[in-house]
């Protein structure tokens, strides 16, 4: 399956660490504890005055602009439980109103209420490609705190929730960014999510790293390569201790967003995906790009990119013509 397209967008507007802690009436020093701890400094907030589905007209130009052909099927995955109108649906408003969407078959929503929901979007993609129900597939991602106090956007002892969006196309062509191995877990054990107990998620904390190995096991991440490894950015702390029992080098986990606009739920490994896609160079050989999360509730899920577009060749140099 192609990725035959992705955009992203992520807010301008920032809310810092401090007055997050403080609105869910924590302390100044908790404040300064936490963001030193996790690294989180602040999250990217969306402007209250625009609906959920506004937030994603910046995606949906970049998906047209970049993409070969109008999709037949529409996928919406959100990660925050939290239930709208059937009025104010993103699905409602964008299938209405944009021309991109104009073509549009088909249309599903993944509402599991855990960060890890593209990877089951990503297979539910394969799935009607596959079946031949749709040729190209649009997949739209994000979730927004909008309305909203910001002690809604505190997790303690684990992370900080900002707001950002992301927009897939997936089709049945050859070549450029192919979808590789995936893997979808559930651990039932974690099934309480939101809802648990300070004991019960702890354990859930405590099993981060145990189901993390799992999904990059059953996909095949080079543990010895240096092929970088894109997470869901829950905190800075988690994914050092990950390092550190797994032996990999802490540079090839991608946190560079982290500190600025914390946790967005589904969209993180695909945000540090369009990043490290934008930064990487041409002229070196392509190595996978391995994505993974893990949400509340137990589930999980992961993915490689294998970036398959034909590489620039070096221009000669002077000594090549000189023999």
């Amino acid at each position: 399956m192609r990725l035959a397209a992705l955009s992203t967008h992520i807010p301008q507007d920032r809310v810092s660490t401090a007055d997050i802690v403080r609105a869910a009436t924590g302390s100044a020093a908790e404040a300064r504890v936490f963001e030193r701890m996790f690294g989180l400094s602040s999250v990217a907030i969306s402007r209250p005055e625009l609906t959920l589905g506004a937030q994603f007209l910046p995606v949906l130009e970049q998906l047209e602009h970049q993409a070969e052909r109008t999709p037949d099927a529409l996928i919406y995955v959100r990660g925050l439980p939290l239930h709208l109108p059937q009025s104010r649906l993103p699905l409602t408003e964008l299938r209405a109103t944009h021309p991109y969407l104009a073509g549009v078959r088909h249309c599903y929503e993944l509402d599991q209420n855990n960060c890890s929901g593209l990877f089951w979007a990503l297979d539910l993609a394969r799935i009607l490609i596959e079946m031949r129900v749709a040729q190209s597939v649009v997949v739209l991602a994000g979730d927004t705190h909008a309305g909203l106090s910001l002690a809604d956007r505190y997790l303690p002892g684990c992370t900080l929730m900002g707001d950002a969006f992301c927009g897939l196309v997936l089709d049945d062509q050859p070549g450029g960014l192919r979808v590789g191995a995936q893997a979808l877990h559930s651990h039932p054990e974690f099934s309480f999510g939101y809802a648990g107990s300070v004991a019960q998620m702890g354990s859930f904390f405590a099993a981060h790293n145990r189901i993390v190995r799992a999904i990059l096991e059953e996909i095949g991440f080079g543990w010895d390569t240096a092929a970088p490894l894109l997470p869901h950015n829950v905190n800075r702390f988690a994914w050092q201790v990950f390092s550190q029992e797994t032996r990999i080098r802490p540079d090839r986990i991608r946190l560079g967003l982290l500190p600025d606009i914390g946790h967005c739920y589904t969209c993180d490994p695909f945000l540090l995906l369009d990043a490290e896609l934008r930064a990487q160079d041409q002229q070196a050989p392509a190595e996978p790009l391995t994505l993974v999360s893990v949400g509340m509730g137990g589930f999980a899920g992961g993915c490689q990119i294998h970036d398959l577009r034909p590489r620039p060749q070096p221009c000669p140099s002077h000594k090549d013509y000189v023999q």
